[in-house]
């Protein structure tokens, strides 16, 4: 970090925000502060914020750069403002902020093809969702295909099958309008049956897998009943529940949130039809005390996604920050969006949203508790300096030591973080697992102060004692290693191995804190087989 004690305490004492940059200018971080001298000060004091991004960050960080504002309000306007724009690596407000798809119709071709869509501003197009879970969309996607025949194929790929329709004609996934465009009035007859369907007119689909179901059970196609059974449930008890207490919603999401202390839990309820479709739930801590402009970002950065485009939004009537949230909408191209505060015949729609945000938030305060205890545990029992908050995995994968490749995967807070995940291809010779590991380990501690290559709190390594004897006489950059044995016959459990033991680290009676270990060295293992399946089926072609 190149700013010295001058230039902090040179730094105004007022409102405003400031922006952490690194060589190439790129906006790191983004931040809001009641006296800019303080908070840009506190980064650099022996008491600074632990949080593993912010460390992250400041290994990366080369300039800061600040504007000030009139009040710490504007100062958070503007943050939010800012952070939309430049979108910076290390600004985590939502814990949980997923990518929700839709399923579209493209409605300006001949034969319109359905497809899932992450944002639902095409004037030509139709949309059901947002969904949560992709599974269901597909689940969903397959049901309009199998009961309409709607293609998904690409207008390419259509126009290549004019003489002859491709294998989804054949197995009744699709009408086959590429090669008769004679089904064009039965074609455009369904579609006018799914834009029902969209609309949460959903009867006459219950009806026809009914209908269905019970013919293929009397052919005795128990495999495709079953099939219609499962969409029967899906639509029963999963996607079309809960229809709305006193009015017809067609299209609106409904806003609801719970606080407790510093914790604030936001939900969204998507009503589609009259019935609720999904939901979008995000989980933040904060020290403001002014949570309501915390609220309000959350809602704002969601919508600016544009994977929701509601005809209308309800918020609770005693909103503060609905002029705003107004304006953020007509820049993010949203303006047919309304925006209406509940009264008597949506208040329930609120306290709905508001109890789903208490459920959400309670599951997520035991949750962090759990995790916390068991990545503690597995400090003390491993002896560690620091709670592994992120570890890394890595595997070697070889056929008598060709195409050698090794993977590196990462938990953070005991979940895989895919984003992070990273493949090698060896050049070490012969099938030596031993200096493979030293190889792949040697070249990820070079990058150690690289983008993307931060430093984890430990190391975890797929083998037993000898990979960590062998890998325990590199420079670690003071990062900390275990390794991992799979248990003999004879053996009830996985072994962990450190450093300073020769016996392995007794987890007798702490399941859960192993079981984490054992989930990261199961996944480094599977990924680096991919990858090394994967070379080897190339290596294969290239012989031939």
């Amino acid at each position: 970090m190149k700013i010295d004690e001058v230039t902090l305490k040179n730094l105004p004492g007022k409102p405003g925000i400031y922006i952490f940059k690194n060589k190439a200018d790129e906006t790191l971080y983004v931040g809001k502060a009641k006296n800019l001298q303080k908070r840009i000060s506190s980064y650099f004091s022996k008491s600074r914020d632990t949080r593993l991004n912010i460390t992250f960050l400041m290994k990366e960080a080369e300039t800061i750069d600040f504007t000030t504002t009139k009040s710490e309000e504007e100062a958070i306007m503007l943050e939010n403002k800012t952070i939309k724009i430049r979108q910076p690596k290390y600004n985590i407000l939502l814990k949980d902020d997923k990518t929700y798809a839709s399923l579209r119709i493209q409605l300006d071709e001949q034969f319109p093809k359905i497809s899932s869509s992450r944002k639902c501003n095409d004037p030509n197009s139709i949309y059901l969702g947002p969904f949560r879970s992709a599974d269901s969309l597909k689940k969903t996607k397959k049901l309009f295909q199998k009961i309409f025949g709607i293609r998904d194929c690409s207008q390419n790929k259509f126009k290549q099958h004019e003489k002859r329709a491709c294998v989804y004609k054949s197995i009744n996934m699709c009408l086959g309008p590429c090669d008769e465009i004679v089904l064009k009035k039965k074609y455009d007859k369904n579609i006018q049956s799914i834009k029902d369907i969209f609309k949460g007119k959903i009867g006459a689909l219950n009806k026809e897998l009914k209908e269905k179901m019970r013919k293929t059970v009397e052919l005795e196609q128990f495999e495709e009943a079953s099939f219609y059974r499962d969409e029967l449930a899906l639509l029963s008890n999963n996607y079309y529940f809960n229809p709305a207490p006193r009015e017809q919603l067609v299209n609106t999401d409904v806003v609801g949130f719970y606080v407790l202390e510093n914790k604030v839990q936001v939900v969204i309820l998507f009503f589609r039809g009259g019935y609720i479709i999904d939901k979008a739930n995000f989980y933040l801590e904060t020290n403001l005390e002014k949570i309501g402009l915390n609220i309000y970002q959350i809602i704002s950065q969601f919508y600016s996604r544009k994977t929701s485009v509601p005809k209308k939004i309800i918020l609770d009537k005693a909103f503060p920050y609905v002029e705003e949230l107004k304006k953020d909408l007509s820049d993010f191209s949203l303006s047919k969006t309304k925006i209406q505060l509940s009264n008597t015949n949506t208040q329930e729609l609120i306290k709905l949203a508001s109890e789903n945000a208490e459920g959400y938030l309670t599951q997520n305060i035991k949750a962090e508790e759990e995790i916390s205890l068991i990545l503690n545990n597995i400090k003390i029992i491993l002896n560690l300096k620091e709670v592994p908050k992120k570890i890394e995995c890595f595997d070697i994968s070889n056929t008598q030591g060709t195409n050698p490749v090794a993977s590196m995967i990462t938990f953070i807070d005991g979940v895989p973080e895919k984003g992070k995940y990273k493949k090698f291809k060896l050049t070490t010779k012969g099938p030596n697992d031993y200096e493979m590991m030293k190889e792949v380990i040697s070249r990820r501690l070079k990058r150690i102060n690289q983008e993307g290559w931060e430093a984890p709190n430990l190391i975890l390594l797929d083998g037993g004692k000898g990979h960590l004897n062998k890998i325990s006489k590199l420079d670690l950059k003071n990062i900390e290693i275990a390794s991992i044995a799979k248990p003999r016959k004879n053996e009830e459990i996985d072994k962990i191995y450190t450093i300073n033991s020769r016996q392995p680290a007794d987890f007798s009676g702490n399941r859960k804190a192993l079981n984490i270990l054992i989930n990261a060295r199961n996944e480094a293992h599977r990924f680096a087989l991919d990858f090394h399946r994967d070379r080897r089926r190339k290596s294969m072609l290239n012989l031939a």
